[in-house]
């Protein structure tokens, strides 16, 4: 991975490990872009919080490392298919995790924030939806 663009994230994703440990680990790798495709035409806003959004890194290192010792061995295509199997089977609980959890927050601070100018909290979560969560490199 160019040392230039690990660094940025290093200084904008600084605390989230598992974005820089997937970048540092599997960025040099064509696994990691085949995972992205994969996740384009599954789903072309993954990368957005009201999707997987900041928990990507985890769910891409989950299916990485769980075939890690597998995936040298395999073509480009029987990758791609293993990649689009874990990710049909995973994608919507992990999104509905997320999105439980993104709820959670967003409503304590909804509750909180005495400077918005929002009457309700879908319309708060609302403001919020369309936010990258995830830098794709």
């Amino acid at each position: 991975m160019n040392e230039e663009v690990l660094e940025r994230l290093k200084e904008e994703y600084g605390e989230e490990d598992d974005v820089i440990q997937l970048y540092e680990d599997w960025g040099d790798t064509p696994y990691l872009h085949e995972i992205f495709r994969v996740l384009d035409e599954h789903e072309p806003d993954w990368a957005l919080e009201r999707e997987l959004g900041s928990w990507t890194a985890e769910f891409i290192l989950d299916i990485l490392l769980e075939h890690e010792e597998e995936l040298e061995g395999l073509s480009v295509e029987e990758r791609v298919k293993l990649f689009q199997e874990e990710i049909e089977e995973r994608y919507a609980d992990f999104k509905s995790c997320h999105q439980f959890a993104r709820v959670n927050n967003l409503s304590m601070q909804f509750e909180e924030d005495e400077n918005t100018d929002c009457q309700d909290l879908d319309e708060y979560i609302a403001e919020d939806g369309e936010e990258v969560g995830f830098p794709k490199y």
